[in-house]
């Protein structure tokens, strides 16, 4: 988020972001879900949630678990 803010010169000045995991239905059966919640107070919720979403797409966590993991931005 930290990369993403600096880049959009976005102010995430006390932001929280956290990750719930646990195992839950897929097109396969059963596997890993992962909530990722964000509180960016400084941003409207519109843009918060662009910068959400950009810093999935660019996060190494996110990349090597895409496709495998269902995951949920909030």
């Amino acid at each position: 988020l930290g990369v993403v803010a600096r880049q959009e010169k976005a102010d995430i000045t006390g932001s929280t972001v956290t990750a719930k995991v646990g195992i839950g239905k897929n097109a396969d059966g059963f596997g890993l879900i992962v909530e990722i919640s964000a509180n960016i107070p400084n941003v409207d919720p519109t843009e918060a949630r662009a910068l959400l979403e950009k810093a999935h797409q660019v996060c190494p966590y996110s990349k090597a678990t895409t496709g495998n993991i269902t995951v949920t931005l909030t």
